[in-house]
């Protein structure tokens, strides 16, 4: 992703891909939203406004090392090699 693309422009063109319908499901599901939860969501869009990867790579880091988070993981790297 360029570092100035517009998140919501990104987000767009993530919901418009072969993959947007099952990663929508998986973000909607009881996981995605615990997930979610546990993510401060001004801090990770204003790293990637910035593009401070540092900052991103230590937030998904910190949602991996969890067995919740590497499942979850798991189900979105399998929906999006089979479009599920």
């Amino acid at each position: 992703m360029k570092q100035n693309m517009d998140m919501e422009q990104y987000a767009q063109q993530v919901r418009q891909g072969k993959n947007g319908p099952a990663l929508e499901k998986l973000a909607a599901s009881e996981a995605g939203a615990r997930l979610a939860a546990q993510v401060d969501g001004e801090r990770l869009t204003q790293a990637a406004r910035q593009g401070d990867t540092q900052a991103l790579a230590n937030m998904l880091k910190g949602i991996l090392s969890t067995p919740e988070g590497r499942s979850f993981a798991a189900q979105v790297e399998k929906a999006v090699r089979n479009g599920q």
